[in-house]
């Protein structure tokens, strides 16, 4: 034991204790590497991801394969190693090389199969980042998505289902291409659009958008691509619940006309201010239940049901939203409608949950310096023969050298505006590359920690949508607010009212994916070796833990879906 991997005296309280950091290749932090790898292997993530990418690399100079490279990438991310770097200090982890390697025995640990630098996988980010395969890694995370979806029903479509869109900030340090700053962030952000499956929090889709992007600015492509796969694949019916910062007439026109339906909230406006002013003055008081209305924008191209809410949070004069949607009052009342989008609440905790789970993106591009240096010296020794010259010259041939240096600088301004172009379009989709991976990192880990606390995950169930179905006849929406009634004042009967239309609770993982991170994840252990097998002695902590999945987890039957452009798994 060298003196250099050993800290004598560390507890100062106990002088006996020292630390030792000898022999790495026995001892580990990420024994949940192994969970990690039972949930690729159980979904078939990569096998998934390889029907549409292809190794471009010479196959003579290749150590690590495309299918390990993406296993160590997403197995770091869902460790919480949030940077390709941290390859080298899980270099000689052994629970990792395990994990992270397709060889079996004990070979696994021995030198020649080490796992990839950090450079490797940078590179494989930079192959990833090209234009097909970017696409086919967006698919590969509805595809994903769905897939659980699917399963959790038995292999069934299911009646109903929600898709919550909204987008959360990620911020970067120093000026990375592609991101701005947010004034509402006070931040130099990105703006990644996600949609999930509100009810359960499975993410349906991810893409990565510019900070001080307007949300409504095509969203309604990513809106309806999301919408139509789930309409195609899982479900019968598919609902699209979003706030005010995605409502657009085309988002609205293409969902109608595919017959998907929505509930959207409505951004304030003078018209709307008039309105909501006009029809408190009718009511005669500040009424506290839903009102029906019919509102069309000069954008629209027909007039839209609205439903003016009260705010729940509201205290001394109640504050009102709008709310447009294509479902009709017979399916669903506006009073029901209003507690169909406040469950709304849960899919941002699960976007929270996204965030907290996807790691930093990558740094900012540097230029040539090379480049750069050369282009100086050779305008240097440029300058230095039109200066020799120009002793020889009249003062008209001085004003066309003027003129030609200010040419040069333009055309020198030009050529390095074009390289920060060229560095955009390379770092952006390098970090559209690493969102996209962190997503998929996140389904993994919310499939283990559904598992972890619900038994009957995948049983066959009726599938609870949310939108509640009204069981008696709503509060008049027109007219005077309701008399009280025998038995109470208004506000009572319309405490009532919202409790019978208030919706089954969905079940949902109660594990948080910090916890699952922490206690089921990171674990720590030891490895002893039996001939030819390997033994890992983990800490008891995780004991009861990891019995629940291993338990769970060998049920799981899991369904795959007849993707269009990979028909090799239907």
């Amino acid at each position: 034991m060298s003196a250099s991997n050993t800290l004598k005296t560390f507890a100062s309280h106990n002088r006996s204790v020292k630390v030792s950091f000898d022999k790495p290749d026995q001892l580990t932090s990420d024994a949940g590497a192994f969970i990690g790898r039972r949930l690729l292997d159980l979904t078939g993530l990569i096998a998934m991801l390889m029907e549409g990418l292809k190794d471009s690399r010479d196959k003579r100079r290749v150590r690590h394969s495309l299918p390990e490279l993406l296993q160590q990438v997403l197995l770091s991310f869902m460790q919480g190693w949030d940077r390709l770097r941290s390859a080298e200090a899980l270099k000689n982890d052994p629970a990792f090389r395990v994990a992270c390697r397709n060889q079996r025995g004990a070979k696994v640990l021995e030198a020649k199969h080490r796992l990839a630098s950090q450079p490797t996988l940078s590179r494989t980010i930079d192959q990833l980042s090209e234009e097909p395969k970017l696409q086919h890694l967006s698919d590969t995370v509805t595809r994903l998505g769905m897939e659980t979806i699917y399963t959790r029903n038995g292999g069934k479509r299911v009646p109903e289902l929600v898709i919550d869109v909204d987008s959360y900030p990620v911020e970067v340090y120093g000026k990375q291409e592609g991101s701005e700053y947010n004034a509402h962030y006070r931040h130099r952000i990105y703006l990644p659009m996600v949609a999930t499956c509100g009810p359960t929090g499975d993410v349906l889709g991810a893409e990565l958008r510019p900070g001080a992007m307007n949300d409504a600015r095509d969203s309604h492509k990513f809106i309806h691509k999301i919408a139509k796969a789930g309409q195609k694949h899982v479900a019968e019916r598919i609902i699209v619940r979003a706030d005010a910062g995605f409502n657009s007439p085309i988002t609205y026109e293409r969902l109608e006309d595919d017959g998907i339906d929505y509930v959207m909230r409505l951004k304030k406006n003078k018209k709307l201010k008039t309105l909501m002013e006009k029809t408190v003055a009718k009511y005669g008081g500040s009424p506290t239940h839903c009102i029906e209305l019919t509102y069309k924008a000069e954008s629209w191209n027909e007039a839209r049901r609205v439903v003016m809410a009260p705010k729940t949070n509201s205290k001394a004069e109640p504050e009102y939203y709008f709310l447009l949607t294509s479902l009709s009052e017979k399916e669903c009342n506006a009073q029901s409608l209003a507690n169909f989008y406040r469950m709304r609440g849960k899919a941002e905790a699960h976007h929270a949950e996204i965030k907290y789970a996807s790691c930093q993106l990558s740094s900012a591009a540097r230029p040539n310096m090379f480049e750069k240096v050369v282009k100086q010296s050779l305008g240097d020794e440029s300058d230095s023969k039109t200066q020799d010259e120009s002793d020889s010259k009249t003062q008209d041939e001085s004003d066309s050298k003027t003129q030609d240096e200010s040419d040069s600088k333009t055309q020198d301004e030009s050529d390095n505006k074009t390289q920060d172009e060229k560095a955009t379009k390379t770092v952006r989709p390098q970090n559209a590359v690493r969102l996209l991976l962190n997503v998929m990192a996140y389904q993994l880990i919310h499939i283990g920690r559904c598992q972890m606390i619900a038994p009957d995950y995948l049983a066959p169930r009726n599938w609870p949508l949310g939108l509640p179905t009204a069981t008696e006849p709503p509060p008049t929406d027109v007219g005077p607010p309701a008399e009280p009634s025998s038995n109470g004042t208004a506000e009572a009967n319309t405490e009532k009212h919202d409790k019978q239309m208030k919706p089954e609770p969905v079940h949902a993982p109660l594990m948080h994916v910090r916890r699952f991170r922490e206690n089921v994840l990171k674990v720590g252990g030891r490895l002893t070796r039996h001939a030819r097998r390997l033994h890992f002695y983990l800490a008891e902590s995780a004991k009861k833990l990891w019995e629940t999945f291993w338990e769970n987890t060998w049920k799981l039957r899991w369904q795959t879906l007849c993707w269009p452009s990979l028909p090799k798994r239907c």
